[in-house]
């Protein structure tokens, strides 16, 4: 009975494994047969490519990675030539391809050679069968990196021809000459927006730069041409010939009378909208093709709506239409074009969601390097949380906008080495080893972020959340190196897409600052915050865009809205950085906004604050911005506080030194000004006489009878400290006075003299010798001469009077008589009056004159009618004198005394 039971089950048993062993061997099987046939095929191709040695040897061999890109079997059987022998793709089975080389040209705008060679392809079915035979003309592209001024082009041009098997060695001369071309042509290659006046060349560029068969390679013209711009910077970095030469790249022909093809992909998928939109873009950049452009309505309308409806999905896109757009605004006839479809408020829609969306991510980036013990538990886990989420977003967007390049062979990514027998991925880290902890990191993190971008569907493929959050803390905790590299690799991913989104923000900034020409736009897109925008961009690296934001500033910075607005944003916090720039093109710019922002007092002091004084000194002796340094330090100079601060730098000794050394009869205006500005104060007037520097400067100033630079001398003369220096030229000023026929000359030299009142000085001697007195009192007459160059003559009779041999010269040669007269001409002018009172207080106070005065003039009844002068300095040097003469004539005194009274009495 038991032996029943015992092969009962066993039978059982065995038909319930047979189904299982029949699956393990149907599994084999079919393991076996498909090893099987991949050996089958790749012997095939081995044999395939050892059957495609052409039937007579090319004239040059060709290079390894130089076939075109897209020249394939499929491409060449789908010809129209003999439709007879095309039955199916497995009929063609040898490839036998020429290489002629031809013509080579200098690159437009690179430092690079253009190869043209023609490219001819037959496929055959059976040897001596061929059936289809195509010619294809091709250009190669060679980037000379390291060309610069003291480059070789003879050992440079026999390197390009020993590396590049398309030039043969006959045309070593013409590579020579065409590298010396390139050598001393001003190259202009990294402006990828062109100017009004060079679309065509442009164009030209963009043409032989354009791939054939790739949607790729449509992908973004401008990014296309900024990035031979970008690599043609890194001269240094490599010798020769770069070694990644440029793959052949068959000509483009992109008509306008192919519009309506290229008008219809922008209604396709995404790559191909991108590719559509590329096409025109190469159209629109040729400026004969814009006016009719302008009429296909079609055309701009899907222009229009898919930069609405897209531009979020692609930096590519946007930029390639807004490019578009751009070649418009170019001309001020297309401006309401633009109006008509809104693209301006576009433009400021895409530039301040990539902005946003870049602060964003720079902020993630700045708080992951952050150590996880600067917060609380609590907000650690929640802050973690949310960079875990920020991160998988920067991932998302990396892997849409990264360049193809990136992406890494998959056989370089760590892959595990052993699956967990049960459970899921959570449950098997308590188990695993470090070194599979870190393996599991780098392939989920490093593999799932930069390969997700090349899977079919385009997204990532999904990780569980919990591993992720364990990854990471395992990331946090165990392997600070490993930590590192990812922030590294994160913060070089965030670096290139900034460089991507930098060409699309710099052609809508262009575009903007052509329709700002409008003074009503201009407005409407300051009601928009494009001040906001444009200093937020202040922080980017790029050269061209922070030109182009400068400008852009410059040009609002005229507007006393937009300058409060700057101020509000810290602009002045955000420049400095711009001044320590190599490019002189961006420093000028900068200084020009600068020069701008100076005029309001407020900003001026916080540029003090901020240290731009230094550096603006630095400008003086650099050629290129010396114009526009000095006219920021002359704004600067104008406040008395900040006069001091020039003794700290070398600007006075530079400045003076620069007016001395020109060789020019008249001294730069911009420059003297400063000078003048600062010799009012009296430790930067120390500086400006120091060794020779006054003796020349007079020497100057007589020598062209200069009057700002003798200005210069009277603000120094001001100085008590200095005035002995001067006692020297009195002579020459005195002799100047009555030969020469400039005023403002004259009224300088007469403001030297007034403000010498030395006691060494014979004062009467001087009006004698050069025989001033008949002078002067022509000058006295009224309404014969300028009332500045009256008023100083008055002044340089104040210092004499005090001479008592000069005042009695006054006195005798009716100059008081003169004065009075002038009194009488020019009550309303405060200061003539207060200087000639100012006169008969000097000549009162000598006794030999005091009773000519008071005796021989009316000068005492005048001094009384100015007793109650609205003035109150005028009303002082009165009160003296009065109380002169009431000392020295008794009837004077009674009248002045009845006159104070009378005054009292009305006063209450």
């Amino acid at each position: 009975m038991q032996f029943v039971l015992l092969l009962i089950f066993q039978i059982i048993s065995g038909l319930v494994l047979l189904p299982i062993v029949i699956h393990y061997i149907y599994y084999i099987i079919n393991a076996i047969a498909g090893d099987l046939c991949e050996q089958k095929r790749a012997q095939r191709e081995q044999q395939l490519q050892k059957s495609t040695t052409p039937s007579s040897p090319p004239r040059h061999p060709p290079p390894p990675s130089t076939e075109p890109i897209g020249f394939s079997i499929n491409n060449l059987t789908n010809s129209n030539r003999s439709p007879t022998r095309m039955q199916t793709n497995d009929d063609a089975k040898f490839i036998k391809k020429r290489w002629k080389g031809g013509s080579i040209e200098p690159h437009p705008t690179d430092k690079a050679l253009i190869v043209n060679y023609q490219l001819e392809a037959t496929v055959f079915g059976e040897p001596n069968n061929p059936m289809i035979e195509e010619k294809k003309h091709c250009q190669k592209i060679i980037r000379l990196r390291s060309l610069n001024a003291k480059t070789d082009p003879a050992a440079l041009a026999r390197e390009v021809v020993e590396k590049c098997d398309l030039i043969h060695k006959s045309q070593l001369n013409d590579v020579e000459q065409i590298i010396f071309y390139l050598k001393n042509r001003k190259d202009n290659a990294s402006n990828d927006i062109p100017d009004n006046n060079t679309h065509s060349r442009r164009s030209a560029a963009l043409h032989t730069s354009h791939t054939r068969s790739s949607a790729r390679s449509h992908s973004s013209v401008a990014a296309m041409t900024s990035s031979t711009g970008s690599g043609g910077g890194s001269s240094g970095a490599t010798n020769g010939v770069s070694n990644a030469l440029s793959a052949a790249t068959p000509t483009a022909d992109v008509s306008i009378n192919n519009i309506d093809e290229y008008v219809e992909l922008l209604y396709e998928e995404l790559g191909e909208r991108i590719r559509g939109s590329a096409m025109i873009l190469q159209m629109a950049r040729n400026p004969d093709n814009l006016e009719e452009l302008e009429k296909n309505e079609a055309c701009l309308s899907a222009l229009s709506r898919v930069l609405r409806e897209d531009w979020r999905k692609s930096l590519d896109l946007s930029t390639n239409i807004i490019y578009i757009f751009f070649c418009f605004s170019t001309y001020t006839k297309f401006h309401p074009l633009i109006v008509q479809y809104k693209i301006g408020s576009l433009c400021m829609d895409v530039i301040d969601y990539e902005l946003r969306r870049y602060e964003t991510m720079r902020n993630e980036l700045d708080v992951r390097k952050q150590p996880n013990g600067s917060s609380t538990p609590h907000s650690a886990k929640a802050s973690k949380e949310k960079l875990n989420r920020s991160t998988d977003d920067f991932l998302d967007i990396m892997n849409e906008e990264k360049p193809k390049e990136m992406e890494p062979p998959r056989r370089r990514i760590p892959e595990l080495k052993q699956r967990p027998k049960s459970g899921n991925w959570s449950s098997f880290h308590g188990s695993m080893s470090s070194s599979l902890i870190k393996s599991q990191i780098l392939n989920s993190s490093y593999h799932e972020a930069l390969c997700a971008g090349g899977s079919p569907a385009g997204d990532p493929p999904a990780v569980p959340a919990e591993l992720k959050a364990q990854s990471n803390e395992s990331l946090d905790r165990n392997d600070p190196k490993v930590k590192k590299e990812e922030i590294d690799r994160l913060n070089k991913q965030l670096k290139i897409f900034a460089k991507k989104q930098e060409q699309l923000l710099r052609v809508a900034f262009y575009l903007l600052l052509n329709m700002a020409e409008n003074v009503k736009l201009e407005e409407k897109m300051r009601r928009k915050h494009i001040v906001k925008m444009l200093v937020k961009a202040l922080d980017r690296q790029n050269i061209d865009l922070l030109m182009l934001v400068s400008t852009f500033l410059k040009k609002l910075s005229i507007v006393g809205d937009n300058k409060d607005e700057m101020a509000a944003l810290n602009i002045v916090g955000k420049l400095p950085r711009l001044f320590q720039s190599t490019h002189t093109d961006l420093v000028q710019v900068t200084l020009k906004l600068v020069f701008n922002l100076s005029f309001d007092g407020g900003l001026r002091r916080k540029m003090i604050s901020a240290g731009y004084l230094p550096m603006l000194v630095m400008f003086i002796n650099d050629e290129k911005h010396h114009g526009i340094a000095v006219k920021i330090l002359y704004h600067m100079s104008l406040d008395d506080k900040v006069k001091g601060m020039f003794t700290q730098t070398e600007c006075v000794q530079m400045a003076t030194d620069a007016i001395i050394l020109n060789l020019n009869v008249k001294v730069d205006l911009d420059l003297i000004a400063l000078c003048i500005n600062l010799s009012l104060n009296r430790r930067n007037a120390q500086i400006m006489v120091e060794g020779q520097r006054l003796h020349s400067l007079m020497d100057r100033a007589f020598k062209y009878q200069d009057a700002l630079l003798m200005k210069l001398l009277r603000n120094l003369s001001q100085h008590e400290s200095l005035q002995l220096q001067f006692i020297d030229y009195v002579g020459d000023l005195a002799r100047i006075l009555t030969i020469c026929d400039d005023e403002a000359f004259i009224v300088e030299c007469l403001g030297i003299l007034g403000n010498l009142a030395l006691t060494d000085l014979d004062y009467s001697q001087i009006l004698q010798n050069f025989q001033l007195i008949p002078w002067i009192r022509q000058l006295l007459v009224p309404c014969a001469r300028m009332d500045d160059l009256v008023l100083d003559t008055i002044v340089y009779l104040g210092t004499c009077a005090c001479d008592e041999l000069c005042a009695l010269l006054f006195c005798r040669a009716k100059v008081v008589i003169s004065l009075i007269e002038l009194l009488k001409a020019k009550q309303e002018d405060d200061e003539i009056v207060l200087q000639i009172i100012f006169v008969f207080q000097q000549i009162l106070r000598h006794e030999s004159t005091r009773e000519y005065m008071i005796k021989e003039t009316e000068s005492p009844a005048y001094l009384i009618d100015l007793m109650h002068d609205k003035n109150e300095e005028i009303r002082k040097v009165c009160d003296y004198c009065l109380d002169i003469i009431a000392i020295s004539d008794s009837e004077w005194a009674k009248r002045i005394k009845v006159s104070w009274l009378s005054i009292t009495v009305f006063v209450l």
